[in-house]
């Protein structure tokens, strides 16, 4: 624990302590073990400078490298999407690291007296809390990365609708500056962030950042960590749902089957090109919300973005255990500190928030545009949050009139005016 002077309740919480120092010495460090391009070609430099050096210059050297290649990237094929090939396994690359760093540092080897010498085993190197929070970090990945194969994300040449339409809105050079600060660099350090808990954990453990003692250790795995754990396995499968929702509904939007596969010709309006009727296999969609053009039902009745919501929620959990591992050991919380809550790891939830906001405003308003019924579903139904959409409720049933209520809950769930048109 510091001293009484200190603000904080704990050494390693301090961004002083092992985070900003880490920082500015990056590039010493960096130069003292790549002095000239021939170091560059050693194997054994990179084996060293990854043991020896603080792990955070290594991920921030990776993170350099990534950004530099998703800019020579974009400058040689003109898409835009780099990033978003690498999204799906950036943020687990990084938790990986952190928990497998330890491993490849010294350790002391054990002098016993019947055993003779015993070299430290897996789990007196890869820390338990952090080996959880990297499987949780699988899971996110393999949930994201199914979700972008069958939206063929990972296909050459493919990139996000919403990029050339943003690149239209700027000049050239603009648009080059956008694409080096932003979609480069500024991306690919927010990706970095979301290991900031994994990086203050592993300080207190390290043999490179000896600090006192913490109240729940990182070497073993208490209740907490298994609430946490199932918390986040619940966020994943709402968002799974999520996704799948969207999923049928886009499909059944363009006359095929959840699988993919063309709906007979019968089933579809000649002149429209849309299904005539609703399938049983494609929950909340009839002919009517194919002609809306944008999902409202189900899990998207409670939130216009239930994924990017569940995407937040997910940075969040994975920050909930550095509290954990600093609470008082009784669990009770009238003796917690404010730093145990507020300290450099929470900048990981709050940089995909500050990524999340934007992009969710940006699609909206294309969405706005492109869909007349969208602006009724935006007043109706709250952005991320249920709760939000639940006083939405109240003010539709308590203060809004009947006719504003049953307009803008007709443009939303049932049959709009503009639907009607569409159909005569």
């Amino acid at each position: 624990m510091l001293g009484s002077t200190s603000p904080w309740a704990h050494a390693v919480l301090d961004p002083n302590t092992h985070l900003i120092p880490a920082a500015r010495s990056f590039w010493p460090a960096f130069t003292s073990y790549f002095r000239s391009g021939k170091t560059l070609t050693h194997l054994a430099t990179y084996k060293a400078y990854y043991a020896d050096a603080d792990p955070f210059h290594s991920a921030m050297a990776f993170c350099a490298f990534v950004s530099f290649y998703v800019w020579l990237m974009e400058r040689i094929t003109g898409n835009a999407s780099q990033v978003d090939g690498l999204w799906t396994f950036l943020p687990l690359i990084y938790s990986i690291h952190f928990t497998v760093h330890k491993y490849f540092t010294y350790q002391p080897a054990k002098i016993t007296l019947f055993h003779g010498i015993e070299h430290a085993s897996v789990w007196d190197k890869v820390e338990p809390r952090l080996a959880l929070m990297t499987a949780l970090s699988v899971l996110w990945s393999a949930r994201l990365t199914y979700n972008a194969i069958r939206r063929n994300m990972f296909k050459p040449g493919e990139e996000d609708y919403r990029w050339p339409l943003l690149r239209k809105t700027m000049s050239r050079p603009m648009w080059h500056l956008f694409s080096i600060f932003f979609i480069a660099i500024a991306q690919n350090i927010l990706l970095a962030i979301t290991a900031l808990p994994n990086y203050l954990l592993l300080t207190t453990t390290s043999i490179k950042h000896t600090t006192a003692p913490v109240p729940h250790p990182v070497n073993k795995l208490i209740l907490g960590d298994y609430i946490l754990s199932a918390l986040f396995v619940l966020n994943l499968t709402i968002q799974f749902y999520a996704d799948q929702q969207q999923w049928n509904y886009q499909n059944y939007k363009r006359g095929k089957t959840p699988q993919e596969k063309p709906m007979p010709s019968a089933l579809i309006e000649p002149k429209t090109g849309l299904p005539a009727r609703e399938q049983v296999e494609t929950p909340y969609s009839t002919p009517e919300d194919a002609k809306r053009g944008f999902v409202t039902k189900g899990l998207w009745a409670w939130s216009r973005h239930p994924n990017f919501a569940c995407e937040q929620t997910t940075w969040w959990i994975l920050y909930a255990f550095v509290p954990l591992t600093f609470l008082p050991t009784d669990l009770d919380f009238s003796k917690s500190h404010w730093s145990h809550f507020l300290n450099y790891a929470i900048l990981a939830p709050l940089a995909m928030n500050a990524l999340f906001l934007p992009s969710a405003r940006y699609s909206e308003q294309v969405s706005a545009e492109k869909y007349p019924e969208y602006k009724d579903y935006q007043k109706r139904v709250g952005m991320f949050l249920p709760i939000d959409t639940l006083i939405r409720t109240v003010y539709y049933n308590v203060v809004a009139s009947k006719e504003e209520k049953r307009r803008v809950e007709a443009n939303v769930w049932g049959v709009s005016q503009n639907i009607k048109k569409k159909s005569q």
